[in-house]
């Protein structure tokens, strides 16, 4: 039980991640499988993009290209870095166990690695749970910590969505089509997220049936997953929303602002280091993004690799947002920042972490 301002709330019961499971995970041939499906898969959604753009323009468009702006980007991302791992901690600080910024960061980076390996990017929290664990950080508290981190920001991302779309103009063919596509998954996930609050002895019998059957697939151990977490989540919530801690949330959604500013700034900044950014088109820069960002999550390749280039390949092409000759280059460099230096990163620290064991 974790007692705040002389209330008692339950702590979601989630035993610890086995540190063996996890050195198993690591050095699995599943993990192996997935980092070279991830490799090959970048790699030749890269070079597809390439090939589709590069003409002579694109080598004149280079000779210009403004080195300034490349800085900036790295600056945003580290800010948006810091802000991520700041956000963990302050949401840490409603627990007894408080996180550094430089250690949350940590996990987090952790999270993307192997996110970059698994199909739909679920693969980061057993890591990220055993890691918390090895702190101090109960598996239950730790859960509902990075629950309400992504939360936070993809609750901001699909609510922006549809007015981004209409900023954007549906009259465009595939803003449309992605509009369609937000919005099933909006009326999805509301519906059952009101199913969790209004009905969780029914989630749970749902759970512990799916749970129940021996050698369950895929699909079935991936809906066992979902509805854990939702509970999880849920129990999560109530913590920050009892005394102070709301004011912990309150800190921890001000990060998310200057996390999602400096993560989607990104694309604006390395469209002007290319001498793309138009006049005016900062804001849809950002739309594109954030659209592009909500459809994502939910791809099952690993990273979202091949999906991800050829997502935005056709949505800032079509929007006009980057010329043709130079939007292959402006892809691979945002998949680079967006995405990529995180995983690599992120790689290095889940060795440092297993190896420190």
């Amino acid at each position: 039980m974790i007692e705040h301002d002389d209330l008692r709330i339950p702590e979601p019961e989630l035993e610890p991640v086995p540190e063996q499971e996890v050195k198993q995970r690591l050095s699995s041939k599943a993990l192996k499988r997935g980092v070279r499906i991830f490799v090959l898969l970048a790699v030749v959604a890269a070079v597809v993009v390439i090939g589709f753009t590069v003409t002579g323009e694109t080598w004149e468009g280079l000779k210009r290209v403004r080195a300034h702006w490349l800085l900036v980007t790295i600056g945003l991302w580290v800010l948006m870095t810091l802000a991520d791992g700041a956000r963990l901690s302050v949401l840490s600080m409603a627990g007894e166990h408080r996180v550094g910024i430089i250690r949350a960061a940590e996990v987090i980076l952790a999270g993307y690695f192997m996110a970059a390996v698994t199909p739909f990017q679920v693969g980061g929290l057993p890591l990220q749970l055993y890691s918390m664990n090895k702190w101090g950080i109960s598996p239950g508290k730790a859960s509902a910590m990075l629950l309400t981190r992504g939360i936070l920001f993809y609750s901001m991302v699909f609510g922006a969505a549809p007015f981004v779309a209409a900023f954007l103009g549906v009259s465009s063919v595939l803003v449309r089509a992605l509009t369609i596509y937000i919005s099933i998954v909006l009326a999805l996930g509301g519906t059952f997220f009101v199913l969790v609050l209004a009905f969780p002895q029914v989630v749970k019998r749902w759970e512990l049936k799916l749970a129940a059957k021996e050698n369950p697939g895929r699909v079935r151990r991936f809906l066992v997953r979902v509805l854990g977490e939702f509970e999880h989540f849920i129990i999560g919530i109530k913590l920050f929303f009892h005394g102070r801690n709301i004011l912990y949330l309150l800190g921890a959604f001000v990060l998310t602002l200057v996390y999602g500013l400096a993560f989607f700034g990104m694309s604006a900044s390395l469209l002007a280091g290319l001498g793309q950014l138009q006049p005016g088109a900062f804001w849809r820069v950002i739309g594109a993004n954030n659209l592009l960002v909500s459809v994502l999550l939910y791809i099952p390749t690993p990273g979202a690799s091949g999906v991800a280039e050829a997502g935005a390949f056709g949505l800032f092409l079509e929007l006009g947002l980057c010329s043709r000759p130079m939007l292959g280059i402006f892809i691979v460099l945002w998949r680079m920042f967006s995405f990529l230096a995180g995983a690599i990163v992120g790689g290095l620290v889940a060795v440092k972490h297993i190896a420190r064991d």
